[in-house]
């Protein structure tokens, strides 16, 4: 990705450059700059440098340049310079005429100019030029008008490393699970190696690994073919994004031609650093976002009033549709001493790189809970299993980052909209409240399911004590299956057949352990009350009514 020579003495620090010879080669690319002042130096040149003399080693070995011709080595060349009346008064014919008939530029420049200043200008010509073309406008052709903000602006900076550069790039975006690439070259290339995405960040295969920046973790990544070493190998440089010490993404530059160069990594940087500040403004966005939205939340939560313009109010503040559908789900952590509030970056940062992040919005809203707002489609809602889905990754993802914080979830899978708030977030309380206690084992409770039991309000401790007679007599095994054959009589209306062929069992021994269990409880089969209060506890019992 260098600079040619042509460009470099268009600059005006470079107005008194002279070119002596070698006219025919200004197009030549710089890729680096050395100082030689050895008649052996040339051995160690890598091509496509600048070489800078204070012309000493010709005038102390005066064949040493056309010694480097016939070697090849000052071929390698993009342009030699000697600093004007140093050590030579003229340069010599003889060396004029190698230049020429090499198209390699000889070049005269001033005496007073330092070696420092020359390599510092072409650094920041080099730079300025890549800043420039990295700047793109609204008109450019890369505008893709279908995209959002945040994949125009990936796909512009990915295709600006490709045309600056000649390497195709590629980015893949945790939180969308999304790939983006600087053209189809990048994927031709790595299907011709067998390589997926993930190899980019995690390769599958041997390899090498190379670190070139350890402050932006800039790592080249090479294949090694153990048992084909003479067929072509391929290599990358991978940087990943990370805000808050979150790996938001992963930015890699295919080497398929050949190595980068010297110039080639400031593009990279500078490619890095745009992207770098794409998410940084992103992820700032969404905590401003997000602070906006759960502000709204808890206004409604802890309002007094539940007068609907006043939620409309403050959602038209917060830029948030009353119109829009919400699936709401409230999760808290289970009873222990880790808090939802004592790992709030945790959940938040959790949150927006998971799913649920594309179709959802999440709050904090008190020391040990929150609420999650799930986008309804537009036709249809969800199934539970797609919903459960989601949340099981997040919860898993949470107690990974999370040490200790093991959540649980209230569902309400009928839609609705932020108007109706308050009430949503009293269902999704019921079917945590209410589902702990009847599954007291599971993590996801879904509002639904309580059917008649999410009118009832019996406190906790009640239930406790109203349950504790029923969990006496589940201490032996065999009243277990008592209280459920109960339980399927209660719901067939007390019918022996009807009971009987739902549990796969001989009328007969229906009877019998109905028999058994009222000797038990002792219940007053004329009462209606207490038969539908021994209905309604038996509904909190661990009892599987399909065995």
């Amino acid at each position: 990705m260098g600079i040619s020579v042509q460009e470099l003495l268009a600059q005006d620090f470079f107005r008194d450059f002279y070119v002596l010879a070698g006219s025919r080669g200004l197009g030549k690319e710089i890729q680096g700059i050395t100082v030689l002042e050895a008649p052996d130096a040339f051995h160690w040149t890598q091509g496509k440098e600048m070489v800078l003399s204070s012309g000493y080693v010709i005038a102390k070995e005066p064949g040493c340049i056309a010694q480097s011709f016939r070697e090849g080595s000052m071929q390698k060349c993009s342009a030699f310079v000697i600093k004007r009346d140093r050590y030579l008064e003229q340069v010599p014919e003889e060396m004029v005429k190698l230049f020429d008939q090499y198209d390699v530029p000889l070049l005269s420049m001033p005496f007073s100019v330092p070696w420092m200043d020359i390599m510092s200008e072409v650094n920041t010509v080099v730079m300025n030029r890549t800043i420039r073309r990295f700047r793109m406008n609204s008109s450019a052709v890369y505008q893709i008008s279908s995209l959002t903000y945040k994949e125009q602006k990936i796909r512009k900076i990915l295709q600006a490393v490709e045309a600056e550069m000649k390497f195709p790039a590629f980015l893949y975006d945790f939180a969308e699970k999304k790939s983006y690439y600087s053209s189809a070259n990048f994927r031709r290339i790595a299907d011709s190696f067998g390589l997926s995405d993930e190899d980019f960040w995690e390769p599958s295969r041997p390899y090498t690994k190379h670190r070139l920046c350890d402050y932006i973790q800039m790592t080249r990544y090479r294949l090694v073919e153990q048992q084909a070493e003479n067929l072509p190998r391929v290599s990358w440089i991978r940087i990943p994004i990370r805000v808050n010490e979150n790996v938001q993404a992963y930015f890699a530059v295919m080497e398929s031609r050949e190595l980068l160069d010297y110039y080639d990594q400031f593009a990279i940087r500078i490619a890095f650093l745009s992207l770098q500040g794409l998410y940084e403004q992103i992820v700032v966005a969404q905590d401003m976002g997000n602070i906006g939205f759960e502000n709204f939340v808890l206004y409604v939560l802890n309002s007094a009033s539940e007068n609907p313009k006043k939620v409309m109010f403050q959602a038209n503040l917060q830029g948030l549709s009353t119109s829009r559908k919400y699936v709401y789900v409230m999760f808290r952590q289970k009873p222990g001493p880790e808090k939802v509030s004592g790992c709030r970056e945790g959940i938040l940062g959790t949150f927006r790189k998971g799913s649920m992040s594309k179709c959802g919005k999440i709050a904090i809203t008190g020391q040990n809970e929150g609420l999650i707002f799930i986008e309804a489609p537009e036709t249809g809602t969800y199934e539970k299993e797609e919903v459960t889905g989601y949340l099981r990754e997040f919860r898993e993802r949470v107690k990974e980052k999370c040490d200790g914080l093991e959540l649980e979830f209230g569902i309400l899978l009928e839609p609705d909209t932020l108007l109706n708030l308050r009430e949503c977030s009293r269902r999704c309380r019921k079917a945590l409240e209410m589902g702990s206690q009847m599954q007291p084992g599971g993590c996801f409770w879904d509002y639904a399911q309580l059917g008649p039991l999410a009118w009832l309000e019996i406190p906790g401790e009640e239930l406790q004590h109203m349950l504790e007679r029923y969990k006496n007599l589940m201490k032996e095994k065999k009243n277990v299956e008592l209280l459920r054959t109960l339980k399927v009589y209660l719901e067939n209306n007390m019918n022996f057949s009807a009971t009987a062929d739902k549990m796969y069992v001989h009328i007969n021994t229906i009877r019998k352990r109905i028999d058994k269990i009222n000797d038990l409880l002792n219940i007053d089969w004329d009462n209606s009350l207490e038969r539908m209060n021994t209905s309604l506890l038996l509904q909190f019992l661990e009892l599987d009514s399909s065995e």
